[in-house]
């Protein structure tokens, strides 16, 4: 009788023994699993910041006719960073200007706007100095004007629809749509708002 008792002693240690082994093998995948998405999750929460972060506002956009006022040869759009948005570096932008069959893709060149392929950024107000042509940056208290000549294939004449996309390196693209005026009775046209 003995002998059975101490073999169901062991029994049961070799069972609580398993038991403990397990749990410990448990627990150092779960904690393991539990860092890799602690690191996930505060990548994904810096991104969705930077996303929010990071929108621009267009103030407003203005279109240039030609000479015989019967279509829109350039625009200048108007735009500043959201409220709440931290540093944007402009020289990273990608704008898409376009109508219902085409569209010009620009980007980004400090000395001059060419057709279909480079917009330019001129000052208007800087408090904070951030703002030079090399490094074009701005905040929510710097405004800027983009000059853009859209490609010779892109036409805007009366009553067509444009669209405008900007879209910087962080942060959410920002979308004007749109219906040119009836009418172009001067050469400035109000595009928008």
């Amino acid at each position: 009788m003995t002998n059975k008792k101490g073999a169901v002693g062991i029994g049961t240690l070799i069972i609580f023994i398993a038991m403990v082994l397990v749990a410990a093998i448990a627990a150092a995948v779960l904690i393991n699993v539990s860092g890799i998405l602690q690191q996930k999750a505060m990548k994904t929460g810096k991104e969705a910041i930077s996303q929010v972060s990071g929108n621009l506002l267009v103030s407003s956009i203005i279109g240039t006719t030609n000479s015989g006022m019967t279509n829109i040869e350039n625009f200048t759009i108007f735009v500043t960073a959201a409220a709440g948005a931290s540093r944007t570096d402009l020289s990273t932008l990608v704008v898409r200007v376009g109508n219902n069959f085409n569209q010009s893709t620009l980007t980004y060149n400090r000395t001059s706007a060419a057709a279909g392929n480079f917009f330019n950024i001129t000052e208007i107000r800087d408090p904070t100095n951030l703002f030079n042509p090399q490094t074009p940056v701005i905040d929510g208290s710097s405004l800027v004007q983009i000059n853009i000549i859209p490609a010779t294939t892109v036409y805007f004449p009366t009553r067509s629809q444009f669209r405008f996309e900007l879209i910087p390196e962080f942060g959410s693209t920002t979308v004007i749509e749109g219906t040119t005026p009836s009418s172009y009775s001067t050469t400035l046209q109000n595009i928008y708002p």
